[in-house]
């Protein structure tokens, strides 16, 4: 099968866990015997970014605005692109580079899977261009997908607003590759962040914007640092935009030594620093199955999560903490996770667990190979 992954950027950096979703697909779906070609933009493309999707093919067409992800339109590259595939996979939603190839859909008449990541709800900035994109456009990319990939069934309401119906929905977690968190060398951990041998702390991964709540946490953070003396706050992530506004709070508040800002590591520093913490903060405001709680899980660590993030299995089995998405709600779960009656360890292996036996790439990939076969069907 010749499957069309469609994305605006795969940049491990910036791209968060859309792009590491569609790199690691993209490989596993190779592995399967599938031909895979990646369409995206040439934004802070890297060696290794290259180097990341294996033996599929690449794509990058020119960014010419970076705000918007705005691609150079290569009608002719994209043309031949979409008509070559057997099925098309779009990624995400509020993209012009999806809908630049929706319109060439239409035109071969080829099958799609939409994996809209939990974006469908219009959310923080630009709610006026976003309704713009969908009065436009954007509703007819979501509501004549042959099939609509979810991570999580809290994206099922959504979907039904677009008018995509029960028949057509799929879902398909998050998945993880394993090999990719051990940890072969930690020179480079121990040299850069040996303040972090110094004192335990909590962990939050993730970009630094509003809908992945880093704000929440450090207020939360601020409720309980009297409570628990020791324990520091590490942030992990690249900074869009609320960074400043972080660093201001934790100084108003005293927490400024206690708070870390590590900016965007690399892979193997990231799965070192993991395995150094006491367990994964996620308070985000809105998310579909966040990647890095796998992550953590694969590592071992225990996760304190929203009952945002989609993945209520966290509690289920006793690998972490789901609670409200509110200051109150994040500080109550650290003194759950941090007070005498938690062993931390234990929970940590409950989610290894859980992950190990059902959020693997190897499995994953077969599930969507299902998928683009039903929606070739479905197409004919």
């Amino acid at each position: 099968m010749k499957v069309l992954n469609v994305i605006e950027n795969i940049d491990e950096m910036t791209g968060g866990g859309a792009s590491e979703r569609t790199r690691q697909l993209s490989v596993h779906l190779s592995k399967l015997g599938h031909d895979v070609t990646i369409l995206t933009t040439n934004y802070n493309l890297s060696a290794s970014n290259i180097a990341s999707i294996g033996t599929a093919k690449l794509i990058a067409i020119p960014c010419l605005i970076k705000r918007f992800y705005v691609p150079l339109p290569w009608f002719l590259t994209i043309n031949k692109a979409v008509k070559n595939a057997d099925i098309v996979h779009l990624v995400s939603h509020w993209t012009l580079i999806n809908a630049i190839v929706y319109l060439f859909l239409r035109i071969h008449k080829k099958p799609y899977v939409i994996n809209p990541l939990g974006s469908l709800p219009i959310f923080g900035r630009s709610s006026l261009l976003k309704k713009l994109y969908n009065f436009v456009i954007g509703r007819a990319i979501v509501r004549k997908a042959n099939m609509c990939v979810v991570t999580t069934r809290t994206e099922l309401p959504a979907l039904s607003s677009y008018g995509v119906g029960e028949s057509v929905i799929a879902h398909i977690p998050n998945g993880i590759n394993e090999y990719d968190y051990l940890i072969k060398d930690n020179s480079s951990v121990s040299e850069e962040f040996s303040f972090l041998d110094k004192h335990p702390f909590m962990l939050y991964i993730g970009r630094l914007n509003s809908i992945k709540g880093p704000d929440l946490l450090i207020e939360a953070f601020y409720r309980v640092k009297n409570s628990f003396p020791d324990i520091h706050l590490v942030f992990m992530g690249p900074d869009e935009g609320m960074l400043s506004s972080l660093q201001k709070t934790a100084s108003e508040c005293s927490i400024i030594e206690r708070t870390h800002f590590l900016g965007w590591v690399t892979r193997e520093q990231k799965a070192a620093i993991l395995q150094a913490s006491l367990f994964l903060v996620i308070p985000s405001r809105q998310d579909a199955m966040s990647i890095v709680v796998l992550e953590s899980g694969i590592a071992g660590k225990p996760v304190l999560i929203t009952d945002q993030c989609g993945f209520n299995e966290v509690a289920d089995v006793g690998g972490g903490k789901v609670v409200p998405a509110s200051i109150d709600g994040i500080a109550l779960g650290i003194k759950n996770l941090l007070g005498p009656k938690s062993d931390l360890s234990s929970m940590g292996l409950n989610l290894q667990k859980l992950v190990k036996d059902n959020f693997l790439w190897s499995s994953t990939a077969k599930q969507y190979s299902a998928v683009f076969d039903q929606a070739i069907k479905n197409n004919m």
